[in-house]
């Protein structure tokens, strides 16, 4: 039995989602907001490595009982264990730049995408809020990093550490161009599970930093967006949005200690 538990198709959630359509495989579909902390009710699978993992509010994936965290994790499982569609094809170089390239953009992409996406949408909608029953729902998260989190969102982001957050992103958003400079697929001649998980981390960045992916700066990165976009999978994925615009959904993300 496979079963997902996934929030709005944006970021982490949309990976989770993209390479379990892309197999062809039957699953079941646990929808929850992070935002009202749904992940911490009764019932909802844990295990330590889920409670600790640096994504925090990501999605869980059980299959047959096991618990498999971690989105980037989480594809290599579904690509390597499920049937269908090979998303590790080529050969032993590949397959290292499919894995190289998830490490890093995991580390090194993803927080600032977090940041910059929760500074626009999640920390003014958690200020709308009734703070007192908020803040008492944080109080209780374990661990403490994953609590100071939430409430650094809470508190907000100044400019400064905006700024810096579009800085960084620069480095990892280069490394993916100059990836599709030199072939089609971001680790090679074929579409791949780093293929997905680039295109959920990057689909936002137009928007969110447009000083850093433009048609002028990046024009290989839009192209793949474009051609991504297209996938039917892609379409399907979007289908499991229980808002209008789930790409204004974002979770704080990875741990900021790792890469500030």
């Amino acid at each position: 039995m496979l079963e997902l538990y996934h929030s709005e198709p944006n970021t982490f959630f949309l990976k989770a989602l993209l390479v379990l359509i892309e197999k062809h495989v039957s699953f079941t579909s646990h929808y929850f907001d992070p935002t009202r902390f749904e992940q911490f009710a009764p019932g909802f699978p844990r295990n330590v490595e889920s409670d600790l993992h640096l994504e925090r509010e990501g999605p869980v994936l059980v299959h047959d009982g096991a618990i498999i965290s971690s989105s980037f994790f989480l594809l290599e499982y579904v690509a390597e264990s499920l049937p269908g569609l090979d998303l590790m094809p080529g050969d032993a170089h590949e397959h290292y730049r499919a894995h190289a390239t998830g490490q890093f953009l995991s580390l090194q992409l993803a927080p600032g995408v977090c940041a910059l996406g929760c500074a626009r949408y999640l920390t003014p909608a958690l200020q709308a809020r009734e703070q007192t029953p908020l803040k008492a729902s944080i109080e209780r998260i374990k661990p403490q990093e994953r609590r100071a989190a939430w409430q650094a969102v809470i508190e907000g982001y100044d400019e400064r550490a905006l700024a810096a957050a579009r800085e960084r992103l620069k480095g990892p958003v280069r490394r993916v161009e100059d990836a599709l400079a030199a072939s089609p697929w971001v680790a090679g001649r074929a579409y791949s599970i780093a293929d997905i998980d680039a295109f959920a981390m990057l689909r936002n960045l137009p928007e969110l930093a447009p000083q850093v992916v433009n048609r002028a700066a990046t024009p290989r990165i839009l192209e793949f967006l474009e051609r991504v976009s297209a996938r039917a999978a892609v379409r399907e994925a979007l289908g499991f949005a229980r808002t209008a615009k789930p790409e204004q959904t974002f979770v704080p993300g990875t741990e900021p200690s790792r890469w500030g």
